[in-house]
């Protein structure tokens, strides 16, 4: 398997030094700007994204649409990040299946590399039984 392709986007450079901390053995770019993280989405394919609520111009939910309406397939994974609120606050968001994950702020580099590990679990999963459907089908 390739290396995943992470995509942060947070307006916190203390935040992304954690990220890139925890994601060092992986293709991640970041980013401090959602809308400029909307034209990344264009240009290229990323496996997971670990997205920030509160960021001038679009938060972290408008971002979370704008994935999933780019990334139609399905064979991705979102990490939602805040330190407004718990997760109860974004209930149907997650329910919906806007995101998979949530990590709330300020978190400790254990906390989000336990996060990630269960991200990339859940990618394979998802392109797994991607590929059975389409051999199913």
């Amino acid at each position: 398997m390739d290396k995943i392709k992470i995509l942060a986007v947070d307006d916190e450079e203390s935040v992304i030094n954690i990220i890139k901390n925890v994601c060092r053995n992986h293709d991640l770019t970041t980013e401090t700007s959602s809308l400029k993280a909307v034209t990344l989405l264009k240009n290229r394919k990323f496996d997971i994204f670990i997205v920030d609520y509160q960021m001038p111009g679009m938060n972290g939910i408008e971002l979370l649409k704008k994935i999933q309406e780019t990334y139609n397939d399905g064979q991705f994974v979102c990490i939602f990040c805040t330190a407004y609120g718990t997760i109860h606050l974004f209930k149907e968001e997650l329910v919906s299946g806007l995101f998979t994950y949530f990590v709330e702020k300020p978190f400790t580099v254990e906390a989000l590399k336990e996060v990630v590990n269960k991200a990339i679990i859940e990618l394979g999963k998802r392109i797994n039984n991607a590929k059975h459907q389409d051999t199913a089908g």
